[in-house]
């Protein structure tokens, strides 16, 4: 393809793992902050939300020239296509981290009766931040396996997030004077599952750009 091409296509590869890496980060940041009610973390999160934004629409200019200019084939042009969805996805996970700490500040606002937040969400938060890692883990280094064992894993957070639902429910029908933290809770748990949803498409786009193989669905 040419000098031209390989230093864009090197330089796409290190972005994509700046944006892995900084959305690893922002998760990791809102999660921190939803167990130890931190509010000076979770308003730093939500500032790093631009930073992502930013990086997003610098790959997708990025990845759009060089599919323009250099009409890449095979493996290239999977690397390609496989690169915008990525990057669509890592920018939506780093929304819904956001959105988490957006309601963790909101809690503030609300008084606890005998809801323990932290006992509901520790096991989803680590389920999800190990989903998370091997994510970033498997599309920086192109393990398949690592992103076959991401999508067995999306099972087991959906699950927790039912459990969720269901306690928070139960607890709503208990105590109706705490509607509006109870909404603010189950916003949490949706976004977590959701975080556990974008990694599996990213795993899929994974085994996709190095296998040419179409997983999405196979595993419902």
């Amino acid at each position: 393809m040419g000098r031209y091409f390989e230093e864009n296509y090197s330089m796409l590869k290190h972005k994509l793992v700046e944006m892995g890496g900084l959305v690893q980060q922002v998760v990791s940041s809102s999660i921190k902050a939803l167990s130890t009610n931190d509010m000076q973390l979770a308003q730093e999160t939500i500032q790093d939300d631009e930073r992502i934004d930013r990086l997003e629409v610098e790959i997708d200019e990025l990845v759009l020239k060089l599919l323009a200019l250099q009409q890449p084939m095979a493996i290239d042009l999977r690397f390609l296509i496989t690169a915008l969805k990525i990057n669509n996805d890592l920018e939506r996970m780093g929304d819904q981290a956001t959105n988490v700490a957006q309601n963790v500040v909101l809690l503030q606002n609300f008084k606890f009766t005998s809801m323990n937040t932290d006992t509901d969400f520790r096991n989803m938060e680590q389920a999800v931040l190990k989903m998370v890692h091997e994510t970033i883990d498997s599309f920086t280094t192109g393990n398949v396996e690592l992103a076959r064992g991401v999508i067995a894993h999306d099972d087991e957070v959906d699950d927790m997030n039912k459990q969720i639902i269901e306690k928070l429910v139960t607890h709503l029908r208990e105590q109706t004077a705490d509607a509006d933290l109870c909404v603010a809770l189950l916003l949490i748990t949706r976004n977590l599952e959701r975080i556990g949803d974008l990694c599996t498409n990213i795993a899929e786009d994974v085994i996709y750009y190095i296998e040419g193989k179409v997983v999405k669905h196979a595993h419902a």
